[in-house]
């Protein structure tokens, strides 16, 4: 392994506690003062995005509350699998190469995910699920 990968190895490892422990203190302050960022699209319009609930579902998983992280958005799972995804098929890119580009690379996954981010979006509007 060269020089160059240990570093970016180094950079990964740093971004990854960064992100981890920036969720775990939102989802501390959340838990606490029971106030989270609002979805902006359910502001202005009332209809809820397909990451609507979130915030409650990451406080729950927190929390280690099963039943409640999926009640509170059925996608959260297929969502987080999701972005753990891109974000490991592009830090081992990155490690590998230099080269920094946020995008899975597999067109179909991606196309597969937005899909059914689209149906949940129609049918928790729509359908009332």
């Amino acid at each position: 392994m060269s020089k160059k990968q240990l570093m970016r190895i180094k950079r990964v490892v740093i971004v990854t506690t960064l992100f981890i422990a920036s969720g775990i203190i939102y989802g501390l302050i959340v838990s606490f003062t029971h106030r989270g960022i609002p979805c902006i699209l359910h502001e202005l319009t009332g209809l809820r995005c397909p990451g609507c609930g979130m915030t409650h579902a990451m406080v729950s998983l927190l929390h280690l509350d099963i039943r409640g992280f999926i009640s509170a958005n059925i996608m959260a799972p297929f969502i987080i699998l999701f972005i753990a995804w891109v974000y490991i098929y592009t830090s081992i890119k990155y490690i590998r190469t230099g080269v920094y580009r946020l995008g899975a690379g597999n067109t179909a996954v991606e196309i597969a995910f937005l899909c059914l981010f689209v149906i949940w979006a129609l049918s928790r509007n729509f359908i009332g699920l």
